[in-house]
């Protein structure tokens, strides 16, 4: 059995709040900084084998102080980046908000931005990051990543249209545990989780 503890990264600085940052490498706020050590600390009572993290700051930080303070493997994944927002990166996002071609392309992919990743791109990658997944030993797995990349992944596992990309609310420091049976069968025991509530979650069962 193998469970994976999924976690968006922390807030980021305020002045990239109203722009699409996607994969551009935009910091932390202090409070992210303070609520990454957090959970950090939370993990340290977890038993992890390993941790997989997005290569982009805002998710690597608490992978790495973890990684260090525990002395466990890293591995960043490139899979795990956010979407790429092409054309519309780091820019605000009421002014593209305004533009014919951000409504076209919404209609055309529900997000596809000229440059950029559609959300058929985005799920390739969580399908490809999950079969990476799927091939690991027994035992208790940390991922650090984006709001877009969770959505997806959910999304893929749940065989869901586009449509519902954004019906998952995906909060910040938050964990998606999902436990993953030798018979390939897969239980989503929790969304948005405090780090208090994995550990029980994970030795518990339905049946």
């Amino acid at each position: 059995m193998k469970n994976f503890i999924i976690f968006r990264h922390g807030p980021i600085a305020e002045e990239y709040r109203k722009v699409f940052y996607g994969q551009v490498d935009v910091p932390l706020s202090s409070q992210g900084e303070k609520l990454s050590l957090e959970v950090v600390e939370g993990l340290k009572e977890i038993p992890l084998k390993k941790l997989f993290s997005s290569p982009l700051k805002r998710a690597l930080y608490p992978a790495q102080i973890l990684s260090k303070e525990k002395g466990l493997p890293l591995e960043v994944r490139n899979e795990l980046k956010e979407i790429n927002y092409g054309t519309w990166a780091g820019r605000p996002r009421e002014e593209v908000y305004k533009e014919p071609l951000y409504w076209e392309r919404l209609k055309k992919d529900y997000l596809s931005p000229p440059g950029g990743e559609s959300l058929r791109d985005l799920r390739e990658r969580a399908k490809k990051f999950w079969e990476l997944l799927k091939g690991l030993e027994a035992g208790n797995y940390a991922i650090f990543t984006h709001g877009g990349f969770i959505r997806a992944l959910l999304c893929e596992l749940l065989n869901l249209e586009n449509t519902l990309f954004f019906a998952f609310e995906v909060y910040h420091l938050k964990a998606v545990l999902i436990t993953l049976f030798e018979d390939g069968i897969f239980v989503i025991k929790g969304v948005n989780l405090k780090i208090q509530e994995i550990s029980q979650l994970m030795e518990s069962s339905y049946w």
